[in-house]
C-alpha cells in the first residue's frame, strides 16, 4: 500500500461502498493500522476543494478527488486496489486537502 494509490472501500452505512485514494504519508504506512482516504466522485460540483483527476489509475469513469470527504479508516476496510495516482495529482491533491482544513496559515 502506498500514498496515492485508489481502492475501493466499503464506508458502511449510508456512505456505502467508494472509490478512495490514500493520503497518510507514505513513511509511516507500514506501521500503521488505519490510514486517511479522501473520497473520489464522478460527480464534480464546482466547489475549490475538488481536483479532477480524470481516469487517472484505472478509474472507471472521469473522476474528482473530493478532499473535504476524508475519512480515517482500518486497512482492511481497503477492499480492491485499482491504481496509483501520480506525483503532480497527489500534489495537487494536498494542496487542496490544506484548504479544506484551513491550515494555509500553519504553513508560513
Amino acid at each position: 500500500m502506498n500514498r496515492g494509490d485508489i481502492w475501493l472501500i466499503n464506508l458502511g452505512g449510508r456512505i456505502g461502498n467508494r472509490t478512495v485514494v490514500v493520503l497518510t504519508r507514505q513513511n509511516v504506512l507500514e506501521y500503521l493500522n488505519k490510514v486517511t482516504v479522501a473520497e473520489i466522485t464522478t460527480r464534480g460540483k464546482g466547489y475549490p476543494t475538488e481536483i479532477y483527476v480524470g481516469q487517472k489509475a484505472n478509474l472507471p469513469k472521469p473522476s474528482f478527488v473530493q478532499a473535504d470527504n476524508v475519512h480515517t479508516v482500518s486497512k482492511k476496510k481497503l477492499e480492491k486496489y485499482l491504481g496509483t495516482l501520480d506525483k503532480d495529482s497527489m500534489m495537487e491533491i494536498s494542496r487542496k486537502v490544506v484548504l479544506a482544513l484551513e491550515l494555509e496559515s500553519c504553513l508560513y
